[in-house]
């Protein structure tokens, strides 16, 4: 089975407005509303069940958002093994603007989680590791929890001898690292942060991947939108291309990525099948109003059409 762990998780509400402008009152103008369980970790669960396995979603939920965001995942069938805290789950509100192109994100910061719940999820954690094959964590960390709680994961997930995969940023991302995941997947810009300067070419990009792998890290994953992707392994390196689509929207094409990737490592495929299948999900997704959605029909489509270039 496939786990997923979302940490912070949060309601998505995504309000589609066209010419969309600041200072301005939007009453009955607005084309369309979306809502649902939101969090990386939970449009990467989404995403691969839709893929057609069985996955498990775990983290911390609270309050009266957390509440919705499991009945939204009961009505999907996603197996849930989520830690109860006291504090609401987070909203997070995008607002697409698809005349002009344009998103603008607004996302609350989450609430405190305490020490005893902390505990809890741990506990939980190493519960799961016992019908894990592969486990996803990814997304924001709510404040209350270490810096070192990714690293803290893999860890345990590598004395158990699951696989983990690490979609973080910042400080969080740099601890995982040190405890030797999987896989990580962060975006260009995320891998820009965590290197300290401006990676303005495949060769400076594949160099700092290759510096990151030597770590003891299997695969390094850089998604890069509409221009595919590149991953480095201590093989070798590969620039993946995506199929030229008309984009809708870019939330949730990093999870859908992700889970791509997990669904095809979980099948036992080539790490190159799954370099294509993660493209061509994550490209899957770019072509729906949906977050963390793809239809199964495109995806098939988009993977014939990824091109894998290795570069060295």
């Amino acid at each position: 089975m496939i786990t997923t762990v979302t940490l912070n998780p949060a309601i998505d509400r995504a309000y589609v407005i066209n010419d969309f402008k600041p200072n301005k009152k939007y009453h009955l103008d607005i084309d369309e509303v979306k809502i649902t369980a939101g969090g990386k970790g939970l449009n990467v669960a989404r995403v691969a069940a839709i893929l057609g396995e069985k996955v498990n979603a775990t983290g911390l939920l609270g309050g009266y958002s957390g509440k919705f965001i499991q009945e939204e995942l009961d009505k999907l069938n996603i197996s849930t093994s989520f830690v109860p805290i006291n504090k609401a789950s987070r909203i997070f509100t995008a607002i697409v603007d698809p005349l002009n192109n344009t998103e603008t994100i607004v996302a609350e910061k989450g609430p405190v989680v305490t020490k005893r719940e902390l505990n809890a999820f741990v506990k939980e954690f190493v519960k799961i590791l016992k019908y894990s094959e592969i486990i996803v964590a990814a997304g924001s960390v709510p404040k209350g929890l270490p810096k070192t709680i990714y690293g803290d994961m893999v860890k345990i997930a590598r004395d158990n001898n699951v696989k983990m995969i690490i979609d973080a940023s910042g400080s969080y991302l740099e601890e995982a690292i040190k405890a030797r995941p999987f896989m990580i997947k962060p975006n260009l810009e995320e891998l820009e942060e965590l290197v300290g300067y401006q990676l303005d070419s495949e060769y400076k990009i594949v160099f700092e991947c290759k510096h990151i792998c030597k770590q003891g890290i299997e695969v390094v994953g850089i998604s890069m939108g509409e221009a595919g992707a590149i991953f480095v392994t201590k093989d070798g390196a590969y620039k993946v291309c995506a199929p030229k689509v008309s984009q809708i929207n870019s939330v949730g094409c990093g999870d859908a990525f992700v889970a791509g990737f997990a669904v095809s490592i979980y099948r036992k495929n080539t790490l190159e099948e799954a370099f294509r299948m993660a493209v061509a999900t994550g490209t899957a997704n770019a072509i729906e109003g949906k977050i963390g959605y793809v239809n199964l029909e495109f995806v098939k489509k988009f993977y014939n059409e990824v091109k894998v270039i290795k570069l060295d």
